[in-house]
Formats: structure tokens, sequence, C-alpha cells
């Protein structure tokens, strides 16, 4: 029965491919969204292994944070960037999903799964509508079912929608995204550590205003986590 199952699945794919995300070629029955060939050439940071790293450092001085990596290196039309496309604007929710489980494996072992929960950066409202989804909910969602933690999606809100930061300068876009974020029900966060999850850091100055509105609430611990960040070389 397994056989004749691989058959049917193998038909199907042949008559109606289902294709990587990645590179769009067809995907084997054994494959699931991003093909295998695609996962083992991922730009990996491996920042997870790495105290001190690339991502750490765009915080120094900014916030108290305890931890920071991310999965893999963005670059202009590489596998990140085509990933990150198909997730935001194309409603491919399952990548995100895929890259948060992916991504927790790889932090199996390491302080980033010693967390109480994880929580995504929230889309304002009507951002939110008009996508119809935040993407950086799916990424939380993979991580979290990996954990085996929650994830949790109403204890922060962004409470206005910050004006675009590309064109401005480092100054310039941490004042664009002050108090732009609040945090309800601060009684479940006391004492605990929080993973705090996007899908690409440039600046932070996004991640570091709604860890700075988390931070605020007494004992927390914040560790950040995203799945893409700016190529050092």
């Amino acid at each position: 029965m397994n056989r004749i199952t691989d058959w049917v699945v193998d038909f199907s794919h042949l008559s109606f491919p289902v294709n990587c995300f990645g590179c769009n070629n067809a995907l084997t029955s054994e494959e699931k969204g991003i093909c295998s060939e695609c996962v083992e050439h991922f730009p990996l940071t491996r920042y997870w292994e790495i105290p001190n790293n690339a991502v750490e450092k765009i915080f120094w001085g900014r916030i108290n944070i305890e931890r920071a990596c991310s999965l893999m290196f963005f670059n202009k039309d590489g596998i990140a960037q085509r990933l990150m496309h198909k997730l935001k604007y194309e409603g491919k929710y399952e990548v995100g999903q895929m890259l948060g489980e992916l991504f927790a494996r790889k932090l199996i072992g390491t302080p980033f799964e010693k967390v109480d929960m994880v929580i995504p950066v929230p889309l304002h409202e009507k951002k939110r509508r008009q996508r119809g989804y935040n993407q950086c909910d799916f990424i939380a969602a993979g991580m979290a079912s990996v954990f085996e933690l929650s994830y949790q999606t109403n204890v922060v809100s962004r409470i206005r929608s910050n004006e675009t930061q590309t064109n401005k300068g480092r100054y310039e876009r941490w004042i664009n995204v002050q108090e732009l974020f609040r945090v309800h029900r601060p009684e479940v966060l006391v004492n605990k550590s929080v993973l705090l999850i996007d899908d690409v850091v440039t600046t932070g100055a996004t991640l570091e205003a709604c860890a700075s509105a988390l931070l605020d609430v007494e004992g927390l611990k914040v560790y950040v986590a995203t799945i893409a960040c700016p190529n050092p070389f």
C-alpha cells in the first residue's frame, strides 16, 4: 500500500507539480515546501553558536537583550529574499511555518531554547488587515511547535503605524519607531524569558522598540531570533 501511495503522489507531482518555494523546481514525494537542495545551500549564519555575534552587536548600547541570532544571511536575489517575498507578499504562510521549525531545530540545546514563550513582532492592525496576516506569526508558530511552547500574539501590540524606514538614517529610524508598541497582560510576563521573533533584521530599530516595551515588565528577559540578517561580507 505504501508503494502504491508513493506512486500516486509521484504521479500527481508529474501531472500537477508541487514546486519548491525557493528554486521553483518540482518537489519529490518526501519534500515539503522547500526542496532539500535549497535547504542544503541555505547561507546559514550559525550565530546561535557565537556569543557577541553581528546581530547581537546591532543592539549593543541600545537595549539589554540576552542573546540574538538569525538563521541565514540575506543576499540580493538570494534564497532568503525569495522565501521572504513568498511569505510576506504572496500569502505562502507555510514558508514561515517551515522556516520556524527548521530554525528551532538548530536552536535545540542553546540558550534560545530555554525560554518560556515565543512572541512574534506584531503588525499594526491596519497593515494586518491589508495583508490579511502577520508573517511573523507563522514563524513563531513553527518555532513554538518544535520547542513545545506557547506562542503569544496578544501580549504586545503595535499601537501606531510607523512611516517607511527607506532612506532614513539610523537616528531617524530610531525616532520613527519610539512608542510603537504596548504590552497587554503584563502579569503573564513577569519574571519570564521570551523569544522575540521577526522575519528580517537590518537596523534593529523595530525589534529594539518592541523589546523596550516588553522590558518594562518586571524581571522579563528577551532573546531575539530572526530568519534573516544582512550579510557582513
